[in-house]
């Protein structure tokens, strides 16, 4: 079920299968052949009348209503057809379509009400049980167009009918006509209070009419606004799942290729030593490059675990009780401490926060998160520089911060920073190693947290990533769900969050 343009609910506030109804209606002449049907069978009555009751003088009037009625009915055929074939040619998507559509079949139900009107006259008027024809047009307005039409088409039957047998009550309209010439007239339509009757039955059939088809209507409206949604939100579902399906093909393509790098080149130097290409002298060396490149993929399959876990925390909904900040960051550090300091950078820890201040995250997640941050500022950051790691107290949030006086990260190239094994232009120039999954692990773990990331960095002097995650005590009215993915757009000025919604 597609959605309605924007001001098409203006017309035609039912929705798209009432649409589709009216549209057959206009293809298909459903109105065309019963009138067809009605003036065959005026045209049978009112000869058989003559034929047995010759006598009975029908005024010329009643046949120039059932030509007119058949005329009228000529021109609709015309118009529909050709409103059909601009309908068809839009699709009847367009609100000019369903407009023209609207004001035709309006302008049916009057002429036809008229019509009707003309003929009451000459058969009886009051007397006459056709009256009941008044509810079809307004049966008609309330199951397929706005309320407002209905109570217009019901309104304009009763004052014709009303006005009709006022008429002939006090004589503005002479002379009267039987509805059975065989039948001596009732001459009810003379009685002021059956006339009263009359107008108030046919009154009260139209209100009864317009009330409970319209009551059904309103509901049959609610169950397609509920159909409606529940079929947007399985198509929303269908796509995400298809767009999921696409990301884990991809992720798991890269994954095997980046795991393949470090196999072939382990497979490739075992074969020199196998085939005796490399020398006594050379083995020690191939060995160690062996060893690196296992050691390479030991750092891809670690990282990969390390993102299985985290994704099935989120499926799981299990966040954990929060995380000791201080504790977490201070193990960290110690992990860290070395591989700066043998490198030749400061590096500098400056805890602001209290003890007992506890982040709403997984302790584990929170450690796997800094983790990856600090090992990527120590690779980018050259012998003399500086990495930092901070953490201070804000309203309802805990705020982690890690930075470096590295390289920085070059503005064209941070559009896929937080995508799995992404690796900027820079880390690939300087052969720096990495796996390209510690940016898509934090991004994970804050979002899963419902946190969010800022990043600042200017080339060549430095990143900096910010993380905030709600305190413990706040993080009771946050959702279990994890937000959908967002990427930071990184300036090499301004500072950009990456927020869950």
């Amino acid at each position: 079920m597609e959605a309605l343009p924007g001001n098409l609910w203006t017309i035609l506030p039912h929705g798209r299968f009432r649409i589709r109804v009216l549209l057959a209606l206009i293809g298909h002449q459903w109105f065309i052949r019963l009138r067809w049907i009605f003036v065959a069978l005026a045209i049978a009555l009112l000869w058989a009348e003559r034929l047995q009751a010759s006598h009975v003088n029908r005024p010329p009037l009643v046949w120039y209503a059932v030509a007119m009625l058949a005329a009228s009915n000529l021109a609709w055929a015309v118009l529909g057809k050709r409103l059909h074939v601009e309908i068809n040619v839009d699709n009847g998507d367009g609100c000019d379509a369903i407009r023209s559509v609207v004001w035709f079949i309006n302008a049916q139900m009057v002429v036809d009400l008229f019509l009707l009107t003309v003929l009451l006259r000459c058969s009886g008027g009051v007397e006459n049980p056709m009256a009941i024809f008044y509810l079809f047009n307004m049966l008609i307005a309330a199951l397929l167009l706005k309320p407002f039409n209905a109570m217009l088409q019901g309104a304009l039957a009763l004052l014709f009918f009303a006005g009709l047998a006022v008429g002939e009550c006090v004589g503005w309209i002479a002379p009267h006509y039987p509805f059975v010439s065989v039948v001596s007239p009732a001459r009810s339509y003379l009685d002021g209070i059956d006339v009263l009757v009359s107008v108030g039955v046919l009154a009260a059939g139209a209100a009864g009419t317009l009330y409970f088809t319209l009551q059904i209507a309103s509901r049959l409206d609610e169950q397609e606004r509920e159909l409606y949604h529940t079929n947007v939100a399985l198509l929303q579902s269908r796509e995400a799942v298809e767009r999921l399906q696409e990301k884990r093909s991809r992720f798991l393509r890269t994954a095997a290729h980046q795991l393949k790098t470090p196999l072939t080149g382990i497979e490739m130097l075992a074969g020199l030593i196998r085939d005796g290409v490399v020398g006594h002298d050379g083995v020690q060396e191939i060995v160690g490059r062996i060893i690196k490149r296992c050691r390479e993929a030991i750092v891809q399959v670690s990282e990969l675990l390390t993102l299985e876990r985290v994704e099935r925390g989120a499926r799981d909904h299990s966040h954990g009780a929060g995380a000791p900040v201080r504790s977490v960051l201070n193990r960290v550090a110690s992990r860290f401490r070395e591989q700066a300091e043998s490198k030749g950078l400061t590096f500098q820890v400056l805890l602001l926060c209290d003890k007992h201040t506890i982040a709403a995250v997984d302790a584990r997640n929170l450690e796997d998160c800094v983790g990856n941050l600090l090992d990527n500022a120590i690779k980018y950051t050259s012998t003399g520089g500086t990495v930092s790691l901070s953490a201070s107290n804000g309203d309802n949030e805990v705020r982690v911060s890690v930075k470096d006086t590295g390289m920085g990260i070059a503005g064209g190239s941070t559009e896929d920073l937080f995508e799995p094994f992404y690796r900027g232009n820079a880390a690939l120039a300087e052969n720096i190693a990495g796996s390209g999954l510690g940016l898509t692990i934090v991004r994970e773990v804050v979002q899963q947290a419902h946190g969010r990331i800022s990043v600042r960095s200017a080339e060549n002097e430095g990143t900096e990533f910010a993380l905030w995650f709600p305190s413990a005590s706040d993080n009771q009215r946050q959702s279990t769900t994890p937000a959908p993915t967002e990427t930071a757009s990184i300036s090499t000025n301004d500072s950009h969050a990456l927020k869950s919604p």
